[in-house]
């Protein structure tokens, strides 16, 4: 089948315009977040969210403003982030009714094309009943240079199994990057440490030194096994990662607050705010040199330099003093030596 030049220029923008992922998942009473990319020429264009079969019939439910701020309606919320071409679609306290077929869209205005349509993309949302086994932030915002720590919680009856993070777009292909090993304590592999905190039924991811390339989706995970039931799966929860170019403050870090406990569960279980301050412990300790640097080591240096400067000037006072009573002044020696008055 052969295509116009035109034609073929139209089925190529429609699909590499506007891009996302295919499906996401969430849970019951939690939320999701979907990230669409766009090509730089839409860059002030407004952004939609709307659900339907179709992308042309599709039903608007929240829209950007051509500004970068968040937009909300009802449950639902959007935020362009122009800068990275992307804009987040988050929608909380899901139901049941909420799973579905949406699409990504990109308001554009075509006055002498009436062919044309706003680009979009397809997403399946999916509304998981297992939803209280694993809950946790839908994104997380770090700075390029610094940290960012995910707190992810669980119920008891995953207590004792190991927990993991990992990296990609669906829970049942993403790359593990590290895991508990059934003790708490901390785990390590290169920029990524884990931690379970049992007690509080808690675990902790922190990604330290980041760079732009760490932006991207992954997974809180549960390692369960399954003999008898081949279509069960580790429990997950999506967090979607995003790293901002802003200038780095060398103490600040980004920690989530602890998602909010399962129903039924004891408040008390809640970290409290000294195990709070172990997330982020390396850009903590980070901090603390910083602050050491501040106020103790910059004063020391300066007392340092002060008494190396005043030192010096006294030698040099002192050798001024020797030297003119040594070769006193040519002035001084003819009034020395000038006969007495008579």
């Amino acid at each position: 089948m052969w295509l116009s030049p035109v034609l073929l220029l139209l089925c190529l923008s429609g699909s590499l315009s506007l891009t996302g992922p295919s499906s996401v998942t969430g849970t019951l009473g939690g939320s999701l977040s979907v990230q669409c990319q766009y090509e730089e020429v839409y860059q002030r264009y407004n952004k939609y969210w709307c659900r339907g079969l179709y992308d042309a019939t599709c039903e608007k439910i929240v829209e950007t403003k051509g500004e970068e701020k968040e937009e909300r309606n009802g449950r639902v919320s959007i935020r362009d982030h122009a800068d990275h071409l992307t804009f987040i679609v988050t929608m909380e306290n899901l139901t049941a009714d909420d799973a579905g077929s949406y699409w990504c869209r990109i308001q554009t205005l075509w006055v002498l094309d009436v062919w044309s349509r706003d680009p979009s993309f397809h997403v399946n949302v999916f509304v998981s009943t297992g939803s209280l086994s694993l809950t946790g932030p839908s994104s997380v915002t770090g700075t390029l240079g610094g940290s960012l720590c995910v707190q992810c919680r669980y119920e008891e009856v995953y207590q004792r199994y190991n927990k993991y993070w990992c990296r990609g777009q669906y829970d049942t292909t993403c790359e593990k990057i590290v895991e508990t090993k059934g003790e708490e304590k901390e785990e390590r592999s290169g920029r990524v440490s884990i931690r379970d905190h049992t007690d509080h039924l808690t675990f902790i991811v922190t990604m330290e030194n980041l760079t732009a390339d760490d932006a991207g989706s992954y997974w809180c995970r549960i390692q369960t096994v399954w003999f008898l039931d081949v279509w069960s799966r580790d429990p997950s929860f999506h967090v979607n990662v995003f790293v901002s170019t802003g200038v780095t403050i060398p103490w600040r870090t980004t920690c989530q607050a602890v998602p909010a406990a399962f129903p039924g569960l004891n408040t008390k279980q809640n970290l409290s705010t000294e195990d709070l301050l172990t997330c982020c412990s390396g850009s903590l300790l980070s901090s603390v040199h910083f602050l050491l640097l501040v106020f103790l080591k910059l004063p020391l240096l300066l007392t340092l330099v002060g008494a190396v400067f005043w030192t010096t000037q006294n030698r040099v006072a002192a050798g001024v003093g020797l030297w003119r009573r040594c070769f006193p002044p040519k002035r001084r020696l003819l009034q020395q030596n000038a006969p007495p008055p008579t």
